[in-house]
């Protein structure tokens, strides 16, 4: 008897600990969830609860803060302890429900109703008839778990009787007949807050529940970025290009800068030694009146050198000429002053006359020199007046060509402008102001085109990395999919919401009292006395 109870003992212990493997030591049991909130026509939450399918599992293990839970599936037995819920079935489908405690949808909802302009309690509108206008919010419930607002699309579908409803007017949704009704279906991406519209004229107003389906996005989306990449890197390359020739301009314009610099600094120098060339020349001017008295001078000279001829003495010689109204000391002084004026003009007199001015100089020196050889000679020698008669005569011919030559140079540096100088440096101060502003903006463009280089470098791989995280932001982001009843749900392959508000409707009247006691039959009367 003994050995038997043992072995009872062992089979319970054992019947215990399977009992205790299957429940108590696995993990949760793998299911989808679909919740249903239920709304008040203002988008107040009334009640959540969720329905959770399992399948090909018997022995199943859940959890979820439930006021109740119910099999729909069979008779079998759910136990809820505390959060867990356990069920043991033969079903290869099972479906329990479960009425959620302090529940929060991921969406905060509201809605409004305007009739005819003015806002209107819902429970008031079946009936009436004007211009219906209905807003619809939608917001990230704070309160709830942020990853369903997240991840999770949102529909909103409204449907109006085309009977009784026209000018259906609702910005952003996609329309479509369904029977009778106009439906109209907005969908809202995740992480979306937005206001929704809907206008109408109504008569006899009803509407149908305003339905809210979150589902999780997931798309399978290939895009292909090379070519919108490529794109960026062709706009980096193009910058970089930009910024070498920015600063191939740049480095040009300082060396332009420079070169206008000493250019203006050259023509500066020109135009003070056109200045002073200017000066001389118009001491030059008096050229042409002192040739001409040299040649006057010179005839007279050869006319009184036949005088001399009868006077044999310099002193009579002298006054011979100036009783003929030819001083000789002032003769030679002249004639040394037009030396020392030819002497002074050398540099600036054009090159075509320096040998004519040479010339100038040596009849002038000879001048010079015949006045004090026929002093000389007068005193001297009597022989040297016929040699000077003649050189004398010689000399007032010449000189006569010379003057010409004189008088024409004096007119052609009358003619000589220097005003162009004058343009010229006013145009090198413009050209030096202005390539100096040039290698300042070089240097700024290049700086501009160095930042430009800066932040188009790497910006294909940049746009590759956003492309990426906006197509990860539309699929749902992370793969791993969240229990919406509870955390320790770790193996949920699916959560949906079916969100209703409650419909607007026309309630029914009731028959009249004594219309429904006719219609009794005599065994219900009968009945009816013992109630």
């Amino acid at each position: 008897m003994v050995r038997k109870g043992i072995a009872v003992l062992l089979a319970v212990l054992t019947a215990l600990c399977g009992a205790a493997s299957a429940f108590g030591l696995a993990g949760p049991s793998e299911k989808e969830e679909v919740v249903y909130g239920n709304l008040g026509r203002d988008g107040n939450t009334e009640k959540i609860y969720v329905v959770n399918l399992f399948q090909k599992q018997k022995n199943i293990v859940d959890y979820g803060d439930y006021e109740s839970v119910r099999n729909m599936t069979s008779l079998d037995k759910i136990t809820q302890k505390g959060d867990k819920i356990t069920l043991n079935t033969e079903d290869e489908t099972v479906y329990y429900q479960g009425e959620v405690k302090n529940g929060q949808l991921p969406w905060d909802i509201r809605i409004a109703y305007y009739l005819n302009g003015r806002k209107a309690r819902p429970e008031t509108l079946a009936g009436n008839s004007g211009d219906l206008e209905i807003r619809i919010d939608v917001e990230e419930n704070q309160d709830a778990d942020s990853d369903f607002f997240e991840n999770y699309a949102l529909q909103v579908t409204a449907a109006l009787d085309m009977e009784t409803c026209e000018n259906i007017e609702a910005p952003g949704a996609t329309a479509a007949n369904a029977g009778g009704s106009k439906q109209l279906t907005w969908t809202l991406l995740p992480g979306t807050e937005k206001r929704l519209t809907l206008t109408a004229k109504v008569k006899d107003f009803e509407m149908d529940s305003i339905s809210f389906n979150g589902v999780r996005m997931e798309m399978d989306v290939d895009v292909d970025s090379s070519q919108m990449t490529e794109k960026f890197d062709q706009l980096a390359n193009a910058a970089a290009a930009i910024d070498s020739g920015a600063k191939k301009l740049s480095s040009g314009a300082a060396s332009l800068a420079k070169g206008t610099k000493d250019m203006k600094e050259g023509v500066d120098s020109a135009a003070k030694k056109v200045e002073k060339s200017e000066k001389k020349l118009k001491a030059a001017s008096k050229l042409g009146p002192a040739s001409q008295e040299v040649k006057n001078a010179a005839g007279n000279l050869s006319t009184g050198i036949g005088q001399i001829k009868e006077a044999a003495t310099y002193q009579a010689f002298k006054q011979q000429m100036a009783a003929n109204g030819l001083d000789l000391d002032a003769l030679q002084a002249g004639n040394r002053e037009m030396l020392s004026t030819l002497q002074s003009l050398e540099q600036v007199i054009p090159a075509q006359y320096q040998g004519q001015v040479a010339k100038a100089k040596q009849l002038l020196q000879g001048n010079l020199s015949a006045v004090s050889g026929m002093e000389q000679y007068l005193q001297g020698l009597a022989a040297s007046v016929a040699q000077a008669e003649s050189g004398s005569r010689a000399f007032s011919e010449n000189y006569g060509e010379f003057d010409k030559a004189i008088q024409n140079l004096v007119d052609q540096m009358e003619d000589l402008d220097f005003s162009a100088i004058n343009q010229l440096t006013d145009g090198a101060e413009a050209l030096a102001a202005g390539s100096a502003q040039l290698e300042k903006g070089g240097e700024t463009l290049a700086g501009a085109t160095g930042k430009l280089q800066g932040k188009t470098a790497g910006m294909g791989a940049e746009a590759e990395q956003t492309i990426h995280d906006m197509l990860s932001e539309l699929t749902g982001g992370s793969s791993q999919v969240s229990s919406f009843v509870s955390p320790k749900n770790t193996n949920v392959k699916g959560v949906q919401f079916i969100i209703k508000t409650k419909p607007i409707e026309i309630p029914e009247s009731e028959p009249p009292k004594e219309s429904q006691e006719a219609e009794l039959s005599l065994w219900q009367k009968f009945l009816a006395l013992f109630q």
